[in-house]
């Protein structure tokens, strides 16, 4: 999926929720929890990383669900999330961000595509 497509898709969620996601492809690519698969996030690596109360947690996740931006597989308190076949330009973009020294959430909360 191009990233355009997924800045839409990003667009349609609030401002809250794409902080949350953003927070989900951290954890899912360079998150602190290890053994588990390349692009998982848990929600326990993400709560710690975002602040969130639990259900305002789930909430946001229902409504990035929703959208398809994350797929939640499992069962609580072992769910694993994954970006979605939708949200996979999510992975390049972080890079880029990476490398240009951009904060993520400038892309993503910002929607910003070519920062």
């Amino acid at each position: 999926m191009p990233a355009e497509a997924l800045f839409d898709r990003l667009a349609s969620v609030t401002p809250l929720a794409r902080k949350l996601f953003c927070v989900i492809v951290r954890e899912a690519y360079h998150g602190p929890m290890h053994p588990k698969p390349r692009g998982v996030a848990t929600p326990a690596e993400i709560l710690e990383a975002c602040g969130v109360d639990v259900g305002e947690f789930y909430a946001l996740l229902s409504a990035l669900a929703k959208e398809s931006l994350i797929e939640i597989s499992g069962e609580y308190p072992f769910e694993e999330i994954r970006l979605t076949a939708e949200a996979s330009a999510a992975e390049s973009v972080a890079e880029r961000c990476k490398v240009a020294g951009i904060p993520l959430e400038d892309a993503f909360v910002g929607l910003d595509p070519g920062f």
